[in-house]
Formats: C-alpha cells, sequence, structure tokens
C-alpha cells in the first residue's frame, strides 16, 4: 500500500487489490493483483509476502523486529490472498497494525535463496517498484532507472509521478563542494540547509542568465524533533539539573542573528509544526489523561508546557550564566580556576559532540564556546556515517545530533524512540535512556487510538511530559523549504501542504542545459 501526500490517515492499494480488516483490528487480508510482478516480470505471490514477514521479524533492524514481531501469524488464502492475524496481548491488539503491515516491503522469496537476510551487501536484491538500482560507488552515488512497462504504471496512486528515466543521488561530505557542483553542473536539484549560504552563495551567471532557479516554499509538515541528545547513561546527564543548566547555555537568538541570518525558529516540541504540539497549561481531556498516569509530578499541573529559554540576541547572558551555575552547584558541581569541577571525585565537566553532518558544526562550536564560560569543555568529534551510526546504535556517546521525524499521524513508532523497552535493545532509537513509566503508556495510548481526537489529546500529553525532562537540547527549523535547480524541469502549479513533491516533476521537452564543461 502507499500513503497519500495530502491524506495523514489514508492508505491506498498497490499491491494489493483489496484489503479486509476485522472489524476489531485482530487480522486483515491482502489479495494480491494479478498484474504485480517484481523487475525480472515474476509475480508476487502470497509466498514471497509471507517470507518478507518472516525475514523481517525474524533479521530486519530492531525496529521492523518490534512491529512485525506484532504478527501471531499469516497464512495463505486462495491464490493470492494473505490473511495476517495479530496478537491480542494483555486484551489489546494494536489498532493501527492493518497498516503498519500494507507498509512493509516486500522481497522475492527465490531471489534470496542462498543468500544471508541480514549480511552486509552492495549487491541491488530485487524489488517491484519503478526504479531499480543500477549503478552504486559507495560514498559517491548511487543511481536507480526507470523499469521499462512498470506494472503499476496506470494505477491511480501513480498517475502523473515517476517521471524520470534516470535518478542518481551523489554524496559530497562538504557542503561547499557540494554547491560548487551543482553550479557547475554536475547535477540538477540541491535542497538548501544552510540558510546563510543559501543567501550568499547561491549566485552566479548561471543563477542571473535564469539557467538555474531558486524557490522558497512555504510548507505544513510537521517536523517533529532535531537536538543536542543527552546521553543518560553516562554519569554526568543523569541530573535534571545538570541538563537543564546546559539547556540554558544553548543561545539560540544570537546564533540566528548571526550564523543564520535569521531564517530559522527555535523547536519547542516533539511533535513541532503539528496540531500534536502541547500548549499552556493541561486542560480539558489532556488533563484529565495526565491525572490517570502513576507517578506524574504535581508541578505539571501548574506550571504551562516547558519552552526553550530565550535570550535578546547580543550574547551577554550574565544573569543566565549565574542561574545555570546555581544550578550545577546543586548537582554537585563548582567552579574551581576556571574549570567546572564534581566536588566528590574532582573530575572536570568534560564530554563529547559526536557528529557526522559537518553543517552542525558552528552550531556545535558556539555551544562550546557557550559552556566553556561556565567552566565546562565539550569537545566535537565529526565522524563518517558508518562510525557515528555504529556508536549511535551501540550508545557509545556521550551528546549527538538527533532527528525523530514526526507525521500527522504518530503511532506504534513512538516505541521505538522513547519507551523503556526501546531503551533496553541496542539499535533502538530511545537514545536518551528516557525512563518514565508514564511515557510508556502514553505511547501505548498514542498506538491504540481510534480517532483523530484521542490520539491529539494522548500525543500532546507525552510531548508534555518528555519537554519537561529535558533530555535533549532543541535546535531549530525552517517551515520554509528552499531549493534550486536548472531550468529544464516542469512542476505542477499545486503542491501538498507538506513541501513539494519533486517525483511529480517532469523534463521540459527543450529543457536541455548545456554541458557542465560551457557552465561557468
Amino acid at each position: 500500500m502507499v500513503k497519500s501526500a495530502d491524506e495523514p490517515f489514508s492508505m491506498y492499494g498497490l499491491v494489493a487489490e483489496t484489503i479486509d480488516v476485522s472489524p476489531d483490528r485482530s487480522w486483515v487480508i491482502f489479495q494480491i493483483r494479478p498484474e504485480a510482478q517484481f523487475q525480472d516480470g515474476s509475480p508476487i505471490t502470497p509466498e514471497d509476502i509471507i517470507f518478507s514477514w518472516e525475514s523481517q521479524r525474524t533479521k530486519g533492524i530492531p525496529a521492523a523486529r518490534t512491529h512485525y514481531s506484532k504478527v501471531k501469524s499469516a497464512e495463505k488464502i486462495g491464490k493470492r490472498g494473505v490473511k495476517f492475524t495479530f496478537k491480542n496481548e494483555e486484551g489489546q491488539i494494536d489498532f493501527q497494525h492493518p497498516l503498519i503491515m500494507g507498509m512493509m516491503p516486500i522481497y522475492s522469496k527465490k531471489d534470496w535463496e542462498g543468500k544471508i537476510f541480514d549480511a552486509v551487501t552492495i549487491k541491488p536484491f530485487l524489488g517491484s517498484g519503478p526504479y531499480a538500482i543500477s549503478k552504486v560507488e559507495p560514498g559517491r552515488f548511487i543511481e536507480y532507472t526507470r523499469v521499462k512497462d512498470y506494472w503499476a504504471r496506470n494505477l491511480p496512486v501513480q498517475k502523473g509521478l515517476k517521471n524520470f528515466d534516470r535518478i542518481r543521488y551523489d554524496y559530497y561530505r562538504n557542503a561547499n563542494v557540494a554547491l560548487e557542483a551543482f553550479k557547475s553542473g554536475h547535477y540538477d536539484f540541491i535542497q538548501a540547509r544552510d540558510l546563510s549560504q543559501w543567501k550568499s552563495s547561491y549566485q552566479g551567471p548561471a543563477f542571473t542568465k535564469g539557467r538555474i532557479k531558486k524557490a522558497e516554499m512555504p510548507h505544513k509538515r510537521p517536523l517533529g524533533i532535531k537536538g543536542f541528545v543527552f546521553n543518560m547513561r553516562r554519569e554526568i546527564f543523569k541530573d535534571r539539573r545538570v541538563r537543564e543548566a546546559l539547556t540554558l547555555m544553548f543561545d539560540f537568538e544570537w546564533m540566528n542573528k548571526n550564523l543564520f541570518e535569521g531564517g530559522f525558529k527555535r523547536t519547542q516540541s516533539y511533535y513541532e509544526n503539528s496540531p500534536f504540539k502541547a500548549h499552556g497549561k493541561p486542560q480539558g481531556k489532556e488533563k484529565e489523561l495526565l491525572l490517570s498516569l502513576p507517578k506524574i509530578d504535581p508541578k505539571i499541573f501548574e506550571e504551562e508546557a516547558v519552552l526553550p529559554p530565550r535570550f535578546d540576541g547580543t550574547g551577554h547572558n550574565r544573569a543566565v550564566h549565574t542561574k545555570a551555575l546555581s544550578l550545577l552547584k546543586d548537582a554537585g558541581w563548582s567552579l574551581r580556576r576556571g574549570i567546572l569541577t564534581h566536588l566528590k571525585s574532582g573530575h572536570p565537566f568534560v564530554f563529547e559532540i559526536l557528529l557526522t553532518d559537518p553543517t552542525l558544526e558552528k552550531t556545535a562550536l558556539a555551544f562550546t564556546r557557550s559552556l566553556k564560560k561556565i567552566g565546562i569543555t565539550a569537545k566535537i568529534r565529526t565522524v563518517d556515517a558508518a562510525q557515528y551510526e555504529k556508536r549511535r546504535m551501540e550508545w557509545d556517546f556521550d551528546m549527538i545530533h538527533n532527528w525523530w521525524a514526526s507525521s500527522l499521524s504518530p503511532g506504534v513508532e513512538q516505541r521505538v524512540y522513547w519507551t523503556q523497552k526501546a531503551a533496553d535493545t541496542p539499535g533502538m532509537r530511545n537514545y536518551s535512556n528516557i525512563r518514565e513509566e508514564s511515557v510508556d503508556l502514553l505511547v501505548e495510548k498514542i498506538a491504540q487510538s481510534h480517532c483523530e481526537e484521542d490520539l491529539t489529546v494522548a500525543a500532546r500529553a507525552l510531548d508534555r511530559i518528555l519537554r519537561r525532562g529535558l533530555y535533549l537540547i532543541p535546535l531549530y527549523y525552517s517551515d520554509v523549504d528552499r531549493f534550486a535547480y536548472w531550468d529544464k524541469f516542469e512542476r505542477p502549479p499545486l503542491h501538498p501542504e507538506i513541501g513539494p513533491l519533486v517525483m511529480g516533476w517532469w523534463i521540459k521537452e527543450e529543457g536541455r542545459r548545456k554541458p557542465p564543461e560551457k557552465e561557468k
């Protein structure tokens, strides 16, 4: 099944011709379209779908194993049907699980014969989509070629999409090098993430002559949360007062003014730019839900939802530094000859910020300079993606940058993000080591929500509790997409509110730019 870009709670059949769901969501039956096939022309069968489920349940990434382990059984129904029956755990069946199964990737059982499913490889596997991997060079590029006579090309869910014969993604370690390569004509489309670069460097003859187009497109896309994440498995970050002190030292207003041309907004919520963001004091059904939870701090009902501190942008925050040092003193730390030192152990306050995106270095550097003012030494280490992922998966870090994406239909993925089980399972995304019974219960409320109102109430309550825990330092976001492209494309006059749908663009009839070597 496939999602619609402008319908958060809807999915449409792709491989599935029909979908039957029991009233209590305890089972779902998918009937496979007779024309559905893999890219080698072989038909997609119930055996392929059952193989895909079994492989991902037992050998998939931790999140996949979690989702697909909720299935009690899978069986072939007739010639083209597959029935998934879900486990009834403690009297509950995941309300969203028929949709989760609808999004499951499908693999060819025959293609995987003699292969190890969970082995690392760069050899492409057989798919059933409109594009097949044709070339790959690790660390440099991956290229996809459109499948001729794609079996689903005339389905309504594919109309107007997938219009390019070849799609290639080039990888660059340095944002400046990537931009210069784009301006020289080595590739066709770039999305800007560095606002100062957008304003100062997206210029030149190709822009002036109109051969490269710039676009700024406001969006209403839920953004989740990006932040510098405290690993509370480390002793120095276990005390909430310490986390509050470090949060105070992150001067977003100065950074936004001096580093980002004022183009960002401060992230405040785990569900930023969405209806699930908590506001003010808890009221109505949200308050009732919070009152029903165990071990809730009564202060949560008296205080407004936690917001990051605000500064005047000058960088002169002596009162804030005093408050941060007071919090640290209460937590057992004291300044000694300009070095923040633990009173009992005598150890200095030193930690590492682990990054993989070089564009974040200037943010981290500004933060470390601020921390230095209260005697804290924070070291920045930028590593390649493979090393970063290994250390992140094994929780081998003090602080990292992470982004938890969100949508207008949050659900079972929240278990992977915030629960105690996720904190105990390497590979899941509870990087902070959050361990709160109330969080676990609210995650289940979200997963079991049967209507939009219940989902909104549960998500806002969870947002409120997570923000109060100060498990990360929220960074910033933009509600405008900025991108540039060579003038060879046509695009629809309308676009989804979530942002540009590039796979709905197409090449102009006459739209062929000059060879790269002629562009100066």
